[in-house]
């Protein structure tokens, strides 16, 4: 059991070993789908991850165990007050009110509009001959497609991405009070003439850097007060007007608000954005797909949705818990922090058949890559269209043209990050196929 630990503390640690090791996820699966770590509880199978989601004494706030929230910058107060990290009646009141925008009949009227969008987006590329599908699509399309659902004009895209960036940097920052003299010990961050930082270096560099962070948030808050401002006045059918309405009725305070539209701006840059590149990735290296979407475009939604269970764009997640949970025999105390390892669960034997198979066909489609439980991704059914659009229409721009990578699994790069664990680039040649015949008598 000690060389699991180590394995599955290094596979935590350190960005080099971190594109999701299958055989690592077996071993857990068969030998400890919970795993002590001390204070961390590492919990890798299924049916025991949705225990633990669906338990009454798990939160995502981790104060509640006493421990401290990470993050030092203004944005970071607010990515603590959205819906994501809330628990209890206030998760509930929030999910309320965003709930009738993502309703069947809402979800199907943004139909149009996605596809409109993604058709947008790729053309050009395809007509290039050669994009990043990370950098050309698959970080812009989740901005278009909150823009889209908030009734932001196509003009305020480009601003919006570069806010939604922001971010997500700061959602991979960690400014917590020991942060600096901890990154100064483990030498991660040396000066520019090549010596470690000391601890009151590395703090005045956090400062620095924090004090970046807030300014530039600083016009991201005043672009969403005047939004809201805006819709206040003259609202519409759109979310953000129904959400002012809220604030107006009392049900909305400023800064839930502020955190809410924020929130729903940045919405998907770093699931989407990953979940893409690895849909992508499986439909450039399965020639197969590509012919099964030309001739059945409807399976689309079903090749993406197999490409976010096999490849989790979000690897893990963490909740603390506040009462015990007993999970697959093994008694979880009070106090301690579950650290989910979805991609592992997502590869459970017990749950999925052959699960290292892909299989757009299969029947176990309740997978965790959107979560489960009252934390289950609001915009799943929204990913699931855009990332459908996108790989029919890559499909079908394959009967014309040539869609290759020069990427193989040996040299495909994957995010240094654990939790997101996306590809960081993902070059496409898209030249047009020869006619038939075109080579005939050629010397």
């Amino acid at each position: 059991m000690d060389s699991l630990r180590h394995a599955l503390t290094r596979f935590i640690q350190e960005p080099a070993a971190q594109h999701d090791p299958p055989a690592l996820y077996r071993r857990l699966l068969a030998e400890a789908p919970v795993l002590d770590l001390g204070r961390v509880h590492v919990v890798s199978g299924h049916s025991e991850i949705v225990t633990v989601l669906t338990h009454p004494g798990t939160v995502v706030d981790p104060t509640a165990v006493g421990l401290p929230r990470s993050g030092a910058t203004a944005l970071a107060r607010v990515v603590a007050r959205m819906l994501p990290m809330r628990d209890g009646a206030d998760h509930t009141r929030l999910k309320r009110l965003a709930t009738t925008a993502f309703s069947a009949r809402r979800l199907e009227q943004m139909r149009g509009r996605i596809t409109a969008t993604v058709d947008r987006m790729l053309q050009p590329l395809l007509s290039a001959g050669e994009f990043d599908v990370v950098a050309d699509l698959a970080v812009p399309l989740p901005v278009a497609v909150s823009c889209a659902i908030l009734d932001i004009p196509d003009s305020e895209q480009e601003r919006v991405t570069g806010w939604a960036r922001l971010v997500a940097r700061s959602l991979l920052d960690d400014f917590g009070p020991a942060a600096g003299e901890q990154r100064a010990a483990d030498g991660r961050q040396p000066t520019a003439d090549g010596r470690q930082p000391t601890a009151d270096g590395q703090r005045i560099a956090d400062e620095q850097r924090i004090a970046e962070l807030d300014a530039e948030f600083e016009q991201f808050r005043a672009y969403v007060e005047e939004l809201c401002a805006a819709r206040a006045a003259a609202p519409g059918d759109d979310l953000i007007s129904r959400l002012t309405v809220a604030r107006a009725e009392g049900r909305l305070d400023d800064q839930d608000l502020l955190a809410f539209v924020v929130m729903l701006l940045a919405n998907g840059l770093e699931t989407l954005t990953s979940g893409l590149a690895v849909a992508v990735w499986e439909l450039l290296r399965r020639p197969g797909l590509a012919e099964l979407l030309r001739e059945h475009p409807e399976r689309a939604e079903a090749v993406f949705d197999e490409a976010q269970r096999l490849g989790s764009p979000v690897r893990a997640s963490a909740r603390a818990l506040t009462r015990e949970v007993e999970v697959g025999g093994t008694v979880i105390p009070a106090g301690r922090v579950a650290l989910l390892l979805y991609a592992a669960a997502n590869r459970d034997p017990r749950r999925f058949a052959d699960p290292d198979r892909f299989d757009p066909d299969r029947a176990e489609l309740r997978h965790l890559a959107f979560g489960h439980g009252p934390h289950h991704c609001l915009g799943a059914p929204l990913s699931l269209m855009a990332g459908a659009a996108v790989l029919r229409t890559l499909a079908a721009a394959g009967a014309t043209r040539e869609l290759t990578t020069p990427l193989d699994e040996g040299t495909v790069r994957w995010s240094p990050q654990f939790v997101f664990g996306g590809l960081r680039e993902l070059p496409v040649r898209t030249p047009l196929r020869e006619p038939a015949g075109a080579g005939a008598g050629r010397p």
